[in-house]
């Protein structure tokens, strides 16, 4: 009778959770989800209320000699059985110390039935959240962690594997070194006597120039987004005026403090914020702007919901940004696989994912690899039905999307013209073409902002507070992005946008012709992304290298893209013709061993993450050592 009314209580359960949101959302309820959420923070209260009610209700009216020491719904089940028989011994032990009077008797065995309900609500809570823990967690994730634990024990207790390994990290460390300039003069110690001024500057312009030349000959994928050099010219002037300012010390620079705040006015105005209340930071860069959108979104989404175990759910084409700023918060990183024909985040697969843990969802407009806009449109919706924030990554398209539509190019709202995005990050060391360093992240509204501030007002040496992670800045750069934004305008803007937007469509409209390739994705922006079921694509990459072209190799699944910038604009009729001679080399030239990209990328694809952290590890080592 007991196995039969579980099963009975699991179905209603089961059909419960199917239904209750659609019943509950046509009648303008809120979903059970949010539900959920908004109880959480007083759950502990609830709770331990419920509790103490249950017992008191159970133990006074309950019959002379009747027992009833584990709640009814844990009542089955060996496990149980035991559990139940350790609190009767315990209870018993424990009663046998204590005098023989009726009333601490009774008022014992009441405080143990409280602890006891409350260890069965505790197994339920986790037994549930062990259930959507499993959920949500995919079949490539598990092989993904169990195959890491494999290779870590491998590498460290099988001497053979360890031995290998060892050796090959060697050879990688080797090739690395040989990799660096064979003329270089490395200054390991402090000299005791300083170098004279010229020499100095004679040795750096001399290196600048040699290194300056591979991106100004328009044929690097994204890196230098302008190179105009009346532009670099007016930046490096600026920078020198104000090369010393730091707007820690606003009341010593108050003019670095106006640069700022008009950078963020500015920007907020071309994603639709300028009307909203949209606020905003300036930071050192898209990955800082990212971190910090997470750490607003975890306090406001998630902390002050008495969210433990926070979400964020995205899509694998998300910038690796998201997942620094996870593993720096300890947030759990939901990852859905993009749609393999428009490379897009699906909407409704996110929906799936959304539990009453979840505090963000994550956007891009565009991508980085194949860059594609998801559809940030559904993805309000969404995120206005759970009662969560939004973000949309727009490092890339920031200074881009904007301009093209209002020029009438094919562009889906992906801005705060949404009701649901919560925050943007829009980098202006970007297509924003100021010098490297500055980005910018907005917010909904004054709240979410302020989470993201760091305030010490206990500290000994002062009241301290900073906007960013950074406590000093350079101001320098502040004054070069207002400069850059200011002096091209938004019809200068709008003249760039055109010509590199112009180009990738050429681009993408002559690769769907050369057999052997196909486009990925549909080419909405600046980002030009192919593969092959034919050929390894990375062959083509290294030939392209061989050209003198500096291209993007891309995996899951294997690509290459070109972000068309204005150097790489001028030079798109030469692209097109190198990218038909690789493939017609790689066609002719079957076999063969595989070298630079696809050697690592083919290494990277059949081998656990394990090895392959390591080797990332030591290239960032070689770039740290003399």
């Amino acid at each position: 009778e007991n196995k039969r009314t579980m099963i009975k209580l699991f179905i209603t359960l089961g059909l419960a959770h199917i239904l209750a949101p659609t019943v509950l959302l046509s009648m303008g309820l809120p979903h059970p989800v949010v539900v959920v959420r908004t109880l959480r923070p007083n759950a502990k209260r609830l709770t331990v209320f419920m509790l103490v009610v249950f017992s008191s209700w159970e133990f006074f009216n309950q019959s002379e000699g009747e027992s009833n020491n584990f709640p009814i719904y844990l009542q089955n089940g060996l496990l149980t059985k035991l559990v139940d028989n350790f609190y009767v011994r315990i209870t018993t032990n424990l009663l046998d110390l204590v005098p023989k009077h009726t009333l601490v008797h009774n008022i014992l065995i009441f405080l143990f039935r409280v602890i006891n309900d409350a260890l069965g609500f505790l197994l339920l809570i986790n037994t549930l959240s062990m259930v959507q823990f499993m959920r949500n967690t995919s079949f490539s994730e598990i092989k993904d962690e169990v195959v890491q634990l494999g290779f870590e024990f491998a590498s460290e207790n099988i001497p053979m594997v360890k031995n290998e390994l060892k050796k090959e990290m060697d050879k990688m460390e080797k090739t690395f070194q040989e990799s660096k300039p064979k003329d270089r003069v490395t200054t390991r110690y402090l000299p005791k006597e300083g170098r004279d001024t010229r020499s100095i500057l004679i040795e750096l312009k001399t290196k600048a120039d040699r290194e300056n030349a591979k991106w100004e000959n328009g044929m690097v994928s994204g890196t230098v987004y302008s190179g105009e050099k009346s532009l670099t010219e007016l930046s490096n002037m600026v920078y020198s005026i104000y090369s010393l300012s730091n707007p820690l010390h606003a009341d010593i620079w108050p003019t670095i403090s106006q640069c700022e705040a008009e950078v963020i006015s500015m920007t907020a105005g071309l994603v639709n914020g300028g009307d909203e209340g949209v606020v905003g930071a300036t930071s050192s860069g898209g990955t800082e702007s990212i971190i910090l959108a997470v750490r607003a979104h975890l306090e406001v989404y998630g902390r002050k919901r008495g969210i433990c175990h926070p979400e964020i759910v995205c899509c694998t084409t998300a910038h690796a940004a998201l997942n620094k700023a996870c593993q720096m918060f300890h947030i759990r990183q939901v990852q859905i696989p993009c749609d393999m024909e428009t490379f897009e985040l699906n909407a409704n697969e996110v929906e799936k994912y959304i539990t009453s843990n979840t505090i963000m969802i994550y956007s891009s407009a565009p991508n980085f690899p194949q860059g594609v806009i998801d559809p940030i449109e559904d993805l309000s919706d969404l995120a206005q039905t759970y009662h969560i924030g939004l973000h949309v990554d727009a490092c890339l398209g920031g200074f881009v999307l904007p301009f093209a539509a209002q020029m009438g190019y094919s562009i889906p709202r992906f801005d705060f013209s949404c009701p649901g995005v919560t925050s943007m990050s829009l980098d202006t060391h970007k297509f924003g073409y100021a010098s490297k360093g500055t980005s910018v992240v907005l917010y909904r509204n004054k709240t979410l902002r302020r989470s993201q501030y760091f305030n010490f007002s206990k500290w000994p040496g002062g009241l301290y507070s900073t906007p960013t992670i950074a406590g000093s800045r350079s101001g320098a750069l502040l004054a070069s992005a207002w400069a850059s934004m200011v002096t091209i305008g938004e019809n200068g803007y709008k003249r760039r946008v055109k010509l590199i937007l112009d180009a990738a469509k050429e681009i993408s409209r002559a690769l769907e012709k050369i057999e052997g390739l196909k486009l990925l994705g549909d080419t909405p922006a600046m980002i030009v992304c192919f593969g092959s079921d034919e050929f390894d694509i990375y062959r083509v990459a290294d030939f392209m290298t061989h050209k003198g072209w500096s291209l993007n190799s891309l995996q899951y699944p294997a690509c290459v893209h070109l972000c068309l910038t204005i150097q790489t604009s001028l030079h798109k009729e030469k692209f097109i013709t190198d990218l038909v001679d690789a493939v017609d080399n790689i066609r002719q030239s079957s076999g063969g061993k595989a070298s630079g990209n696809a050697a690592i990328y083919g290494m990277a694809g059949s081998m656990p993450a394990g090895p392959i952290n390591d080797l990332l590890s030591l290239y960032t080592d070689n770039n740290l050592s003399l």
